[in-house]
């Protein structure tokens, strides 16, 4: 459009755009065969794609999303070139499916790898550096599964989808506490454990008295280990 048709004033074009109203009637059936065409092709890929998606899943739905959009909207889309994308979509993602539960490798090379954040009451620094998260974003989680130390946690994944997988350890254990530091008032409600010292940053256990370095973290700030 060219500059000088473009007005504040103009109501009718920024209501109803540059297309004649019986389009409105055509928008409704290009959306309800939209709409038909996402439910199907959602069912073909199974039943993930209604929970947290790994990356092929979601990579497949922005594709799908990007080529159904436009005939929506615009007269001069038609419908066909939309479905033989969704389709192709589809049979590339029902593929990879079928070739991951087949070949670990190419699984792990096309969705991820799992990763371990903790292990026996302390971070793993290496493997939270690698999937780029955070000790905050770890602590935030474990604290929204009720737990209030690391020690209570014997495993801690992040799965090849993002999510966290937390397991428990069977004992009641002491470790460094989850609570934000700077609610000192809630940290000094826990019961502390004076016979366990521990790294103040990772959980890291002392094993010696005349260490300094954390062996894991290099830090060098010790403290009690928490209930």
């Amino acid at each position: 459009m060219e500059k000088y048709k473009i007005h504040l004033y103009d109501l009718n074009r920024i209501l109803q755009g540059q297309v004649p109203a019986s389009f409105f009637i055509e928008v409704i059936i290009r959306a309800l065969a939209v709409y038909l065409i996402l439910i199907i092709a959602l069912r073909l890929m199974g039943k993930r794609m209604t929970m947290r998606l790994n990356r092929t899943e979601l990579g497949a739905l922005s594709t799908i999303a990007a080529a159904v959009g436009a005939p929506i909207q615009s007269p001069e889309r038609g419908l066909i070139p939309s479905a033989l994308i969704v389709a192709l979509v589809i049979l590339m993602q029902r593929w990879v499916n079928g070739y991951s539960a087949k070949n670990q490798r190419f699984e792990e090379l096309v969705l991820g790898k799992i990763h371990t954040l903790v292990q026996d009451g302390y971070l793993q620094l290496k493997n939270m550096k690698k999937v780029r998260v955070s000790r905050e974003r770890i602590f935030a989680q474990l604290r929204s599964g009720q737990m209030t130390n690391l020690g209570q946690i014997q495993r801690m994944y992040m799965e090849a989808n993002g999510s966290f997988t937390s397991i428990k350890s069977e004992e009641r254990k002491s470790g460094l506490s989850v609570i934000p530091e700077w609610d000192k008032e809630f940290i000094d409600e826990q019961q502390k454990d004076h016979g366990k010292i521990i790294c103040s940053y990772c959980g890291f256990e002392k094993q010696n008295e005349h260490v300094h370095q954390c062996p894991n973290c290099k830090k060098i700030t010790w403290i009690t280990a928490s209930y």
